[in-house]
C-alpha cells in the first residue's frame, strides 16, 4: 500500500459511507463528518491487513452509525492495484456482516 491520502468509500448491507484516510508508516488516520478512523496496516505476502477502529466526534444524531454503534473495530484484508486498494472484512462486534471498502489515492 502506497503512503498518502486516500478517498474512502465503504459498503455493508446496512448502507454506504465515505471519508478520507491517510496511510503512513503502517498507521491509518482519517474520518468523515461524524467519525474518526484510527488504525494500522501491514503489507504481507497474502495482502494488506488492516485493523481500524471508529470513534464518534460529532454528536449530531442525523449522522447515524453504519453498524448501529459508535465504536467498532474492523478487521480487513485488501489488495492494491496501482493507486487503488480494495478491502473486505467484518467488524469484531458484528461477525458475519460483510464490510467492503474501496480506497483511491488522491495525494502523497
Amino acid at each position: 500500500m502506497q503512503e498518502g491520502l486516500y478517498k474512502l468509500e465503504f459498503h455493508t448491507v446496512h448502507g454506504t459511507g465515505t471519508g478520507v484516510l491517510y496511510a503512513t508508516c503502517g498507521k491509518l488516520r482519517g474520518g468523515n463528518s461524524a467519525f474518526a478512523f484510527v488504525g494500522n496496516y501491514t503489507d504481507r505476502g497474502d495482502g494488506i491487513h488492516v485493523k481500524v477502529s471508529t470513534q464518534r466526534h460529532n454528536p449530531d444524531p442525523a449522522f447515524r452509525p453504519l453498524f448501529g454503534t459508535d465504536m467498532i473495530t474492523l478487521m480487513l484484508k485488501g489488495t492494491a492495484n496501482g493507486d487503488m486498494v480494495d478491502f473486505e472484512g467484518e467488524a469484531l462486534q458484528l461477525p458475519g456482516v460483510s464490510f467492503k471498502a474501496f480506497l483511491t489515492r488522491i495525494a502523497d
